[in-house]
């Protein structure tokens, strides 16, 4: 085979191989457009903070902009299958529970919760999957008890979600 003829075959089978990596991106939506993902966290910690909506103000990564610092929000940029998970470190020796709130509904709840007056600083997690359309809105509530604890330069009281 003459040199010419094998650059063509290498040519080929190149361009073969990147058209068959797009057809599986297409094919899997793995669109660079509908990447969501997002971490947050809490910078200070409260030992009276009993109500309202969970603002997680430092932005670790948000990929798409759905989340919002200021308010505390994630509005889905695009429609999908979301997975959200949360993490709560209760203050002291206090109880404290949260939701995870879809569009104003309730769905799960993290409790972090001390079984004895000797256990402190008892975290609580919870992971949902929520279908959602452009515009829905999830963020974490308040449902009942007493403070958390965070960090300012690693927080510990973290929300995430991302599309899958």
């Amino acid at each position: 085979m003459s040199d010419k003829a094998y650059d063509q075959m290498k040519l080929s089978s190149t361009v073969s191989s990147l058209e068959v990596f797009r057809m599986n991106v297409t094919r899997n939506k793995c669109d660079l457009s509908r990447r969501v993902a997002f971490t947050a966290g809490v910078t200070s910690t409260s030992s009276s903070w009993n109500s309202g909506i969970l603002v997680y103000n430092k932005v670790i990564n948000n990929v798409g902009g759905g989340y919002n610092p200021s308010n505390g929000i994630f509005t889905a940029p695009v429609e999908g299958d979301y997975v959200f998970y949360v993490t709560i470190q209760s203050y002291s020796n206090n109880v404290i529970y949260i939701d995870i709130v879809l569009n104003g509904s309730s769905k799960v709840r993290a409790v972090a919760y001390s079984y004895s007056s000797n256990e402190y600083y008892d975290v609580g997690t919870n992971l949902v999957t929520l279908p959602l359309q452009k515009g829905d809105t999830v963020w974490v509530k308040y449902h009942s008890g007493t403070g958390y604890v965070s960090d300012s330069d690693a927080p510990r009281t973290t929300f995430s979600g991302f599309l899958i």
